[in-house]
């Protein structure tokens, strides 16, 4: 028997708030693009309170260029599980290094 897929919501909400860094996305940005009428609700869902409505998720999935399934991170999931890689000393996620080095990429094309 399956067991039944559980979203951890404080994991998710870092991946929600790492990827908007990794972009430079300010909570004003967001609260615009979504059309909140503060943004309360964002740092809710940053610090792993709650989830945004499934319309919202979808939103935010869209605009920062990732599959809703990229953000959220399930209950009980271990590290490489989650798409990282860990050395000796360190651990990195591995497709925000491929997002950061396409960001540094794109940036470099569109200076020529």
């Amino acid at each position: 028997m399956r067991n039944y897929p559980v979203i951890d919501v404080e994991k998710t909400g870092k991946k929600l708030l790492r990827e908007c860094e990794l972009r430079g996305i300010s909570t004003k940005e967001l609260q615009q693009f979504l059309g909140l009428s503060g943004r309360q609700s964002i740092y809710t869902w940053f610090q792993g309170k709650a989830l945004p409505t499934l319309d919202n998720f979808y939103a935010l999935s869209r605009y920062l260029g990732v599959s809703m399934d990229e953000l959220v991170t399930e209950k009980g999931k271990t590290v490489q599980e989650e798409g990282r890689v860990e050395g000796q000393n360190f651990t990195y996620d591995v497709h925000a290094l491929i997002r950061r080095m396409m960001t540094y990429l794109n940036g470099l094309l569109q200076m020529y």
